[in-house]
């Protein structure tokens, strides 16, 4: 199942300069396979793959994964999530300013991430 944060702007008094996911796996038994795609912005047309990885997240750990976007306008986080219960993964997702606050307007919930049909290229 692909997921998507979708479009986060990424402006105003203070921007986010780390874009920060948690990735929990909350299944006691069994590992899951997270791949994440993060685009950013630095005009507003021009897209752009930064980050790209694959992960196992083994059964009833977590990986916070911190990511510098500083100087964008906006990014995106989207991931496929496979394994035997892909449903028990919890992803959330929050832009940090420059003193690792959490930026309210830019915090993904795992309930609020949109399902796609795949992740884009």
């Amino acid at each position: 199942m692909a997921l998507t944060t979708g479009i986060i702007t990424n402006t105003g008094t203070s921007p986010a300069t780390i874009l920060v996911i948690n990735i929990s796996n909350d299944n006691l038994s069994f590992s899951s396979n997270v791949v994440y795609h993060i685009y950013v912005w630095n005009s507003l047309v021009s897209k752009s793959l930064v980050y790209s990885n694959s992960l196992t997240i083994n059964a009833n750990t977590a990986q916070i994964l911190g990511f510098n976007i500083a100087g964008n306008t906006s990014y995106e986080v989207q991931f496929l999530v496979t394994g035997t219960v892909p449903t028990d993964t919890v992803i959330n997702v929050f832009g940090t300013d420059s003193s690792g606050n959490v930026v309210h307007h830019q915090k993904v919930l795992q309930q609020e991430l949109t399902q796609i049909a795949q992740l884009n290229p």
